[in-house]
């Protein structure tokens, strides 16, 4: 695990250490008995981030076990010495410290004359510590809206059991619970439940792990709450032998952890019905713990990265306390998942030491920005029948497939910048509406993360009620002008397009007008990380994206994600030689290669110990065989770099992978913006006639200075407030890097 969290405190160091000289002058037979060192640090977490009331501690001591004492507080406790080792002549061992309280703590080790202390924050296991006030209301499990068909929304628990919904408190907490489960032999059959531990299947299958362990094919299922999620540890364990511990690990794990992400995106507001997945056959057969929670799925746990990076790390450190330290933990999960890991391990690095996206989207906050102009403004525009357009005239404004990708797959979906974009889940009583209910939930991404972007009034929607600033943005844009440059249209419809496209109000209403996006949202989207940038936490994580493709299909998972996510890494660093694209048909599963290549990767990672930057140990540890590459059809590796052309937005296809692989371009694209599509608001140019390659009429001028008044994008410079993020900022209650809206 490489969380930057490990303080240490010493003692005074033993003066026959100093030097020769010295040794000689003061450990002779009548030199003082040396000092007892101590240092100490705290595994489970970063030291200020602890939470439910657990530690896991690591002393190193020239002194034995049987000498040292814990004080919690001042007050003697009572914990176990575990050993871990020695290095140096020093004695390593572990304990598990517990019975914190809630806020600051003081840890103490002494043994002899030598001591160690250090303080500490304790956080309650129901939330929150960085992630700031919880949103409210909160359904619990029992308080769902019901299905479609009238019934009970229910949390299966992989063992043909549902949880027991009787929330304790109003934090929705659950009662633990450990279950068994085991993979069968039985044709047909995956998991099933193991009614007797004491008892031994006829159908139970043995595995073989990765460390080439063979050993019943039995899975330890927990189940249970922390931050009002419902979270989930699986992983091989005998139940016949010794539960596991911190310091006793399970035989059968093979030290690795895989944190799964749920996809999607809305606004949160309730306990949810599954997570990323836990039950994962290869993984759990090759002796990974496998890890998720509900507020880890992105369309559950409210699209806030924020949230589920808080419950990632009480999750890990709840982990590490119950099970042992991983030596890594991979991300894993595609869609939303994918925008979780690379938000996660942008701004919170250490939480996932290597992440494998699938149908990658960089971030929320710059898809939303293709998704709602697709789902609005131009579809209004664009299906008016009195423009009687065809469907490949439509389709090249955004550098599409098809058409279907922008009216469809992308038009058709929820509007998740709208407040009325709620949930199934939440009873339709307590949904906002403008009018019969204006003080019900706001159902829109940033007013699920007011907690990050702050709110304000919009006095002429409800002068009473604050709603969350949105960073979204298109004065400057003009819409379609690489179509234009290279004939696809005419100067008319271009002129009409940019004229008559408008924009929305903050409740996703059109206006005539274009929007304009709040300016401190705009700014706390980038410094806070929420539009992913390739420097910060990106440049200290290994990353294999896999693309299965989709673009023909006019599905929104288009390809195009992979390249932008690229370019800013390129951008930042010089290079994105820590990423790499891998490119097939949705037919093909990479899924269990990729896991192999990646724990190659961190597995030479770790081995590293020089003093390289950390971003050219990444590169350098990279599998010789892990490559860009894609797959035809009948299987064949192509192995080449992967090029996103911008010199060909509407033909990306001058290579063999991506004369199978064509990546479409997009609206932002198209409109001249940089590859990276990370502009929310563009700095403005005067308008440069040079920049078109037809000619306008001065009536046209007059027209197009008329639609532009303070100018168009300048797309060569940065965007207004763009930057590169911070990273382990803190919402509340956490004071510890706290960032203000």
């Amino acid at each position: 695990m490489s969380l930057p969290m490990r303080k240490s405190l010493s003692a005074a160091r033993p003066l026959c250490l100093l030097g020769a000289a010295l040794l000689l002058a003061t450990c002779g037979p009548d030199a003082p008995e040396a000092p007892v060192q101590i240092t100490m640090e705290v595994v489970s977490n970063q030291p200020h981030l602890l939470s439910g009331g657990n530690a896991l501690i690591e002393i190193s001591t020239s002194a034995a076990a049987a000498d040292l004492a814990m004080l919690v507080n001042d007050a003697a406790t009572a914990v176990d010495f575990h050993s871990a080792g020695s290095t140096d002549g020093l004695n390593t061992y572990r304990a598990l410290v517990t019975g914190l309280a809630d806020g600051a703590n003081t840890l103490q080790v002494t043994a002899g004359d030598g001591s160690a202390m250090m303080s500490v924050m304790n956080y309650p296991i129901t939330g929150p510590i960085i992630s700031g006030e919880q949103q409210t209301p909160y359904f619990c499990l029992a308080d769902l809206s019901p299905e479609a068909d009238g019934s009970k929304r229910r949390f299966a628990i992989g063992n043909g059991e549902y949880l027991d919904d009787a929330a304790t408190d109003e934090f929705c907490s659950l009662p633990t619970r450990v279950d068994y489960v085991y993979r069968s032999s039985a044709e047909g059959e995956t998991f099933k439940a193991l009614a007797d531990t004491a008892m031994r299947p006829a159908d139970l299958t043995m595995t073989t792990t990765l460390e080439g362990l063979e050993v019943p094919y039995i899975v330890r299922l927990e189940t249970g709450t922390i931050n009002r999620a419902i979270y989930q540890i699986a992983m091989l364990h005998d139940p016949q032998s010794p539960a596991p511990a911190a310091h006793a690990p399970s035989a059968a794990w093979n030290d690795r952890i895989v944190y799964t992400f749920g996809g999607g995106c809305q606004p949160g507001y309730f306990q949810a019905t599954s997570t990323g997945g836990v039950l994962r056959d290869s993984m759990l057969a090759q002796g990974y713990a496998v890890v998720s929670s509900t507020l880890n799925v992105n369309n559950t746990g409210g699209c806030n990265d924020v949230l589920s990076a808080e419950t990632a790390m009480m999750v890990k450190e709840h982990f590490i306390e119950q099970y042992g330290e991983p030596v890594y933990t991979i991300g894993n999960g595609g869609s939303g998942g994918a925008m979780q890991q690379l938000l996660i391990a942008g701004a919170y690095p250490g939480i996932l030491d290597g992440i494998i996206p699938s149908m990658t989207f960089p971030d929320a906050v710059s898809y939303m920005t293709d998704s709602e102009e697709c789902a609005m403004p131009l579809r209004n525009f664009f299906n008016d029948p009195a423009l009687a357009l065809s469907e490949e005239t439509k389709a090249i404004i955004g550098g599409w497939p098809n058409w279907y990708l922008c009216d469809v797959s992308l038009g058709e979906r929820p509007d998740r910048i709208a407040p009325d974009d709620c949930s199934d889940e939440i009873p339709v009583a307590e949904r906002y509406d403008p009018v019969t209910n204006p003080n019900g939930v706001r159902c829109s991404i940033y007013d699920g993360m007011r907690n990050i972007f702050g709110e304000k009034l919009y006095a002429d929607i409800n002068a009473e009620r604050e709603f969350a600033r949105s960073p979204h943005d298109n004065v400057g844009v003009q819409y379609g002008l690489a179509a234009l440059n290279e004939g696809h249209i005419d100067k008319s419809l271009f002129l009409d397009l940019n004229e008559k496209i408008g924009g929305w109000t903050i409740d996703f209403m059109p206006t005539a007008e274009r929007v304009v996006g709040d300016d401190d949202a705009i700014r706390v989207a980038y410094e806070t990380g929420r539009i992913t940038s390739g420097s910060a936490g990106l440049s200290m994580v290994p990353i294999i994206d896999d693309r299965p493709y989709l673009d023909f299909e006019g599905n929104f998972h288009a390809s195009v994600y992979s390249f932008v996510t690229r370019a800013r890494l390129e951008r930042d660093n010089g290079h994105a030689d820590n990423y790499v694209i891998r490119r097939h048909f949705s037919s093909l599963s990479l899924a269990d290669e990729n896991l192999a290549l990646m724990d190659q990767w961190l597995a030479a990672l770790k081995a590293d110990n020089s003093d390289l930057p950390v971003l050219e140990k990444i590169v350098k540890a990279k599998p010789a065989d892990l490559q860009d590459d894609c797959f035809a059809e009948n299987g064949e590796r192509i192995v080449e770099k992967a090029v996103f052309d911008q010199d060909r937005l509407f033909d990306n296809t001058g290579s063999r992978c991506n004369s199978l692989f064509p990546p479409h371009a997009g609206l932002r694209l198209v409109a001249g913006g940089p590859l990276s599509n990370d502009v929310l608001k563009c700095q403005l140019k005067p308008i440069d006639y040079n920049d078109y390659k037809v000619t306008f009429t001065d009536e046209e001028k007059t027209r197009l200075e008329t639609i532009f008044p303070a100018g168009v994008c300048d797309w060569s410079k940065p965007g207004v407030h763009q930057g590169v993020n911070d990273t382990w900022l803190s919402y509340g209650p956490s004071p510890v890097n706290l960032h203000r809206p």
